[in-house]
């Protein structure tokens, strides 16, 4: 374990953030410049570009189950009442399993398992969406691909995993696309390398770039939401599937929020979470895709709407007064990868000229580059460039598995 400028605390409680990747750092600097105390730990020292924010109280990088330094740091730091957030979806899952001893200590932003299953097992996600009429793609799961009618399936389909985090972080993929038959069962096989048959989804495709793929965000308290707005991801990389956004605004869409807003009422949930649509103009619906449990990429962009996720439910869970929510349009950029999906775009000029006319018009917010907490941007820079050859090869790695050797 490794901890970096250890400071004593306020009298306010403060928050603990697991996780220091770009979407943590956009927590510490929400809290931390209102003068919450906020530590961040992290398994992966190297991504953590969290570390290097003004904001940041103290860092611990550390290879223990996260539930294990909480409660060991909880104790002797004296931590009773502290905020914890999860910005991962196993850092999620650890706080979950291990609710019951954790909440006798520290106040969580993460819930019990049998609600967050629902949120990070698509396969729960989709049936709880059928059951209140919302609608979901069509989907198809199997413990053997061989009893697949495969030429029954509308091509190009896709193939992705019912819970991300274990098979992502293996293999830097997303979803796979698949043209006939013989692919399907090709990747279908070569994915059985990570994760378990029944953990495949076999997945209609959604014609569509990320300018159709709206999300409901929100803070709620028991299905209660008391801050949300709705969104529309521009852009994002890699341009097919993006692995994150790089360009998300403000929208106004009235099926979105309804159908996300009854989504949270009905499992009753509670914290910060996002759910992605997406726009199936073959059929005019808006169909569910993902439900992050946890705050997502570009949350940060409800500070610059008037919504401040973070802060907000640190003040909810400390149990201080929420005032009145008005938002307003605003504009969120990934400033690194939104610059490479431009390049990639289809059309550059367009994409350029919307980015600069949202930048003049001040409501422009940035993931990473602040003008008085600038370091770690320079860290996460380096970061990209360093690990983008570590990336790429991960990736090809998995592409290129023979799936006639592939164990489980």
């Amino acid at each position: 374990m490794r901890e970096l400028s250890p400071e004593g605390h306020d009298r306010r409680p403060g928050a603990i953030v697991l996780g220091g990747n770009f979407v943590g750092l956009g927590l510490v600097r929400s809290l931390g410049r209102r003068g919450v105390p906020t530590w961040v730990i992290d398994t992966d020292r190297k991504k953590s570009i969290a570390q290097f924010s003004r904001y940041c109280r103290r860092f611990i990088a550390t290879t223990e189950p996260v539930h294990e330094v909480l409660l060991r740091e909880g104790r002797l730091h004296e931590l009773q009442g502290w905020v914890v957030f999860a910005v991962a979806d196993d850092y999620v899952d650890a706080l979950s399993t291990h609710f019951e001893e954790l909440a006798g200590m520290y106040r969580l932003t993460a819930q019990p398992a049998n609600v967050t299953r629902i949120a990070l097992d698509k396969r729960a996600t989709y049936a709880a969406a059928a059951e209140l009429g919302i609608d979901v793609p069509w989907t198809c799961t199997t413990s053997d691909v061989s009893t697949v009618d495969v030429d029954r399936i509308t091509y190009p389909a896709i193939l992705k995993p019912a819970v991300n985090h274990r098979f992502f972080p293996h293999t830097n993929v997303k979803a796979l696309k698949v043209q006939n038959g013989a692919e399907l069962r090709r990747q279908f096989n070569r994915m059985t390398a990570f994760i378990a048959p029944e953990e495949i989804m076999i997945q209609e495709m959604i014609p569509g770039g990320g300018e159709t793929q709206f999300s409901f965000c929100a803070v709620a308290d028991s299905g209660r939401v008391f801050g949300s707005l709705v969104a529309r991801r521009r852009r994002q990389y890699p341009i097919e599937f993006g692995n994150a956004s790089t360009f998300v605004e403000t929208a106004h869409q009235p099926v979105v929020e309804a159908n996300g807003r009854r989504f949270m009422e009905a499992i009753g949930f509670d914290g910060m979470g996002e759910i992605e649509f997406k726009f199936d103009r073959r059929d005019g619906k808006y169909k569910i895709l993902d439900f992050n449990p946890r705050p997502w990429g570009w949350h940060t962009l409800g500070a610059a709407a008037g919504v401040d996720f973070a802060y907000l439910l640190w003040r909810h869970k400390v149990g201080l007064p929420i005032g009145e929510i008005k938002p307003r349009d605003a504009t969120w950029c990934r400033e690194i990868t939104d610059a490479v999906a431009i390049v990639k775009s289809h059309d550059r000029k367009a994409e350029l000229s919307h980015l600069l006319r949202a930048a003049m018009t001040g409501r422009l917010t940035t993931a990473t580059f602040k003008s008085l907490d600038p370091l770690p941007f320079f860290a996460e820079l380096v970061l990209w460039i360093s690990s983008g050859i570590g990336r790429q090869k991960k990736a090809k790695s998995f592409l290129e598995l023979d799936p006639a050797r592939s164990e489980l």
